[in-house]
């Protein structure tokens, strides 16, 4: 801005007769957002496996974000937003999960559902079940972890440390199947911290396999049996209907085809070693 052709300070006070000029305001133009295939929006609408007039369950592929932002120009509530009618443009996400964790996750179709929802999970009627491979063998049939986190940014990215002026978080460990190498468990938050499963699991030295980040890079089981993702699948969720009178949902999702091959390949080896 300019008076009498001059620049002046911020607090100078105009006179008649004074000439304001304001230059040309040119702003750049915003490069075009890419936009999902049709492809993608069909493999996010086929992941949905419930629907009424309340939510979306979907069972989220490993490798998509759940929203957009830092970097991800959209991500899954994104797409399913656009591959739907307009009538559907409140959809919103009930929680989340990682963006390389596959499996259950919740949506709510409109505010007041999302609004129940968030009450279940806040009482904690929402109960969650996910299965994930620990490195190492021999473990204990079950065990609690009860650690407290805190989430530290000191290194230029966020990740979930144990601190004890972090918050409560508790974890509930469950052996389905012991192998060489590695192992297949049932984890169950208690409480919900960020990547509370990955800092529970690294804190006794039994990371998850494929965990780049909280675990091992290039573990044996990346190295050796062809893991090509963090092997960490929420497969279940339970929580009461919005019609008290009748059961909970509950809502399940099988492990992926490339984690099931994983455990396969785990298990050839096994046998061969034993015959050999």
């Amino acid at each position: 801005v300019r008076v009498n052709k001059g620049r002046v300070k911020p607090d100078t006070r105009l006179n008649p007769g004074d000439v304001v000029r304001i230059p040309p305001l040119v702003q750049q133009a915003r490069a075009e957002q890419p936009k999902p295939g049709s492809r993608v929006q069909g493999v996010m609408e086929a992941a949905v496996v419930f629907e009424n007039d309340e939510m979306l369950v979907v069972n989220k592929p490993s490798g998509i974000a759940v929203h957009g932002g830092s970097g991800v120009s959209f991500g899954l509530i994104e797409l399913i937003r656009q591959h739907r009618d307009k009538k559907y443009e409140t959809l919103e996400l009930v929680h989340r999960i990682d963006k390389e964790t596959s499996g259950i996750l919740l949506i709510a179709k409109k505010r007041s559902s999302l609004r129940r929802l968030h009450q279940y999970f806040r009482e904690g009627s929402v109960k969650k079940n996910y299965q994930a491979l620990l490195l190492g063998k021999d473990h204990d049939p079950s065990f609690i972890i009860d650690q407290p986190i805190r989430i530290d940014r000191s290194n230029k990215q966020r990740k979930s440390i144990i601190d004890t002026k972090g918050l409560k978080a508790i974890t509930k460990f469950k052996l389905l199947e012991n192998m060489n190498h590695a192992s297949l468990f049932e984890i169950s938050p208690i409480t919900g911290r960020t990547h509370q499963i990955r800092a529970h699991s690294a804190f006794i030295n039994k990371p998850i396999a494929g965990d780049n980040k909280y675990g091992i890079k290039h573990d044996i089981v990346q190295e050796k049996f062809g893991l090509k993702r963090l092997f960490l699948h929420a497969s279940e969720i339970s929580f009461p209907r919005f019609e008290t009178s009748q059961s909970n949902y509950k809502f399940k999702a099988d492990l992926p085809e490339e984690l099931k091959k994983i455990i396969s390949n785990i298990k050839t080896s096994n046998q061969e070693s034993s015959e050999s």
